[in-house]
């Protein structure tokens, strides 16, 4: 649940002010701290930022007291509401207990809360049923965090954000552009150490990965998004002590630790599912408008008053039943993109781990390497296990076409790391994906000598104070089962594959920044890099100080936006189908709808990697990361300049016959079937979209970077 709470026992319990008013308090503070931890993390704590909400009671009512004028559908009085931000903003300006450092820190907060009240667009918070309390809120306000330069950390003004809170998680959803796509992931915390650990940084990690969808979209029209629901661990524990204690008591014979393990796997998806379920429920709200673009929900007061085009994607705990849900909920709620609005269904999508969409990019990228520097035969380690999509794909890829020329040495996942030299054996590595088993699963009888397999999931108390992970491991050809003391083993885990020498390294899964400018050296051996090539299946796997230091000792490095974009391409061509196409006509098209597309993302991926080479081999510059991001910041910003230019046009009108054919030469072959559907049931905003980003890409992928516009190619349209 929910950490420190002084508003509820000074506020709440005293009556000075009513529950729904503390609780859009606690909510601001939630939101505050994100923000207000950039000046100091010690400082702007949420429990200060409570403090200072406590402290100052008078000045907090008065910032509620604002917002319900700003927002309550019964009583919406903006001349009122003016007034009270006012009369806020000179109690807080004349804040004077004789304590300076106290006040400053105080003022600070609450100026920056009344920022936060001013930004808000729209909320639900005055809706009848809601199950959480939603923010839409201009990005303008990260301008005004007090002595923070925006531009050192959030470089490019998202379009909008959206902050979701419930007493068991918080979440956003930020995007670049107006039309946009992107994953949703729920950040699972196990114990309150890790919760507090990770909880400030989640607007930060939410933007970057934002932005990074935002280069990685360039191939679709939608621009970047991303969304993140971080989780407060739940009570499980406390309800597995008192069910064990009651089996035992009741004398029960059976397997106690196996129903121990399925409460605790049900429960735990329980809660997950119906947070997910609060977070979505409370966005659709925010966003489902009627046909005129007027929002749908009643209570709702929008500042913003336009329609939002929003899409999302499966991320990490995002099961297959969570997907289908939100189809069906967006339907029930007559969002305009009905089951489109979230892509990889398994009967009307294509499901990114189904198909293999995004490692098709990546096993691209690692040929494209491979070629570059000339390998033939070669080795490879992973981050991901085989139950992953891009892991397990990359396995399925790897042997399908590069067995015996490819040996894994190494891979870790979650829980299990596993080192053998000779070549982990391919085939069971393959089962274990088609069968969807995880890494420690694995079979250490199929190891090579000297290979060995950690699993931190199971540990012994060896002595008062002494825990032990446990080992296999292979010698003279028998497996030998050790443990390890915790300290040590999470060593091996940690380091089991940054430190095994190989050719190609694919990050695949791992906690963003996993490699950073602190643990780089842990890439080294010898003084030398453990990879000669690294293709970031993953999302932000590296920070931009370790990839530098990897350039810098020869690595070639594939960035996350350019290697694994094949995802985004998938799903962008679903949503496409799914704006167009009836549910039945969606089945009854998708096997050839998928291999076409299958076929497009080689082609994409191809495109902008030889591109890169190009310009690399050209010295445009000596780092192939810039180049991957200069490719993305040509393409967007021509793609945003051909959009204006579509802005006002008509696609209709006979004289933009040449752009409407850009729009129709981008559709699939088969869905050619139902022409007259894509014409009536895409939003022109959506066809424009793709009209710009396929010229865009287009002309830097075949132009390359070295190229710039000059009179000899524009001359055609002077004469």
């Amino acid at each position: 649940m929910g950490g420190y709470d002084q508003i509820e026992k000074d506020l709440v319990e005293t009556r000075y002010l009513s529950v729904s008013k503390c609780n859009l308090l606690q909510a601001l503070s939630v939101l505050a701290e994100q923000f207000l931890c950039e000046i100091n993390e010690t400082m702007f704590s949420e429990r200060y930022i409570q403090e200072a909400i406590c402290f100052h009671y008078t000045i907090s009512k008065l910032i509620c007291e604002a917002f319900y004028n700003k927002f309550n559908p019964k009583d919406v009085r903006e001349d009122i509401y003016n007034e009270k931000i006012v009369l806020a903003k000179e109690a807080i300006k004349n804040i004077d207990s004789g304590k300076y450092k106290h006040d400053k820190r105080r003022k600070t907060i609450l100026s920056f809360i009344v920022s936060l009240v001013e930004s808000i667009l729209k909320t639900n918070f005055f809706c009848i049923d809601k199950l959480a309390i939603g923010f839409r809120l201009s990005p303008h306000f990260l301008d005004q965090i007090p002595e923070f330069d925006r531009t050192t950390k959030y470089p490019e003004l998202p379009f909008g954000i959206f902050f979701i809170y419930n007493k068991n998680f918080f979440g956003f959803q930020i995007r670049f552009r107006d039309l946009a796509r992107g994953g949703l992931r729920t950040v699972i915390n196990k114990d309150m150490e890790t919760a507090l650990f990770q909880k400030t940084n989640m607007f930060g990690e939410c933007y970057n990965l934002a932005y990074t969808q935002q280069k990685k979209n360039k191939d679709i029209p939608e621009g970047g998004s991303k969304g993140i629901i971080f989780l407060h661990p739940n009570n499980v524990k406390k309800d597995i002590e008192i069910i064990k204690k009651k089996l035992t008591l009741e004398g029960y014979s059976g397997n106690i630790e196996e129903i121990i393990k399925n409460y605790e796997n049900n429960a735990r998806n329980e809660y997950l599912y119906s947070m997910q379920k609060c977070f979505l429920n409370t966005f659709l709200t925010l966003i489902v408008a009627n046909k005129d673009g007027t929002i749908k929900e009643r209570n709702i007061i929008d500042y913003y008053k336009h329609p939002e085009y929003i899409y999302l994607g499966p991320d990490e705990n995002m099961h297959d039943c969570m997907i289908e849900w939100l189809a069906n909920e967006s339907k029930r709620m007559e969002y305009f993109a009905k089951g489109a609005f979230i892509s990889g269904k398994e009967e009307t999508g294509i499901n990114h781990k189904e198909y293999g969409v995004t490692s098709i990019g990546v096993f691209e990228y690692v040929k494209l390497g491979l070629d570059y520097l000339k390998l033939n035969n070669y080795t490879m380690k992973i981050t991901g296990g085989p139950n992953g999509d891009v892991a397990g794909n990359l396995i399925h890829l790897v042997k399908k076409e590069h067995t015996g020329r490819c040996k894994i040495t190494s891979i870790s996942s979650s829980v299990c790391a596993i080192l053998d030299n000779q070549g982990i054996d391919i085939n069971e590595l393959d089962q274990m994906f088609l069968k969807g088993k995880a890494l420690q699963y694995f079979n250490p009888d199929k190891l090579h000598d000297d290979g060995y397999m950690i699993r931190i999931d199971q540990r012994r108390t060896y002595q008062p104070f002494v825990e032990q992970f446990k080992i296999y491991n292979k010698k003279n050809g028998k497996v030998e089962e050790n443990w390890i003391e915790i300290n040590k083993g999470m060593r091996l885990y940690e380091t089991t594959v940054h430190q095994n020498v190989v050719d190609v390294f694919c990050p695949c899964g791992g906690r963003p920044y996993t490699l950073n400018e602190n643990n780089a050296q842990s890439f080294f051996v010898n003084d030398k890099p453990t990879a000669k090539i690294i293709v970031e299946g993953a999302n932000l796997y590296l920070t931009p100080k370790a990839r530098d230091v990897l350039e810098k000792s020869g690595v070639l490095i594939f960035k996350d936006s350019s290697a694994n974009k094949c995802g985004v391409v998938s799903s962008s061509y679903e949503i496409l189908g799914g704006l167009a196409l009836d549910d039945d006509q969606f089945i009854a098209i998708k096997k050839q709808y998928a291999k076409e597309i299958l076929n497009r993302l080689v082609t994409i991926a191809q495109g902008e990697g030889n591109c890169m080479l190009q310009a690399y081999d050209a010295k445009y510059n000596s780092s192939l990361v810039s180049i991957s991001e200069e490719i993305s910041r040509r393409i967007n910003e021509y793609t945003d300049c051909i959009q204006e230019f579509l802005a006002p046009l008509n696609l209709f009108d006979t004289s933009n016959k040449k752009y409407l054919n850009v729009y129709i030469k981008y559709i699939p072959e088969c869905l050619n079937l139902y022409k007259e559907q894509l014409m009536t049931r895409i939003p022109q905003m959506h066809m424009k979209a793709i009209i710009a980003t396929s010229l865009a890409t287009h002309l830097v992928y075949s132009k390359g970077l070295v190229w710039h516009v000059s009179i000899v190619d524009i001359l055609p349209n002077l004469l």
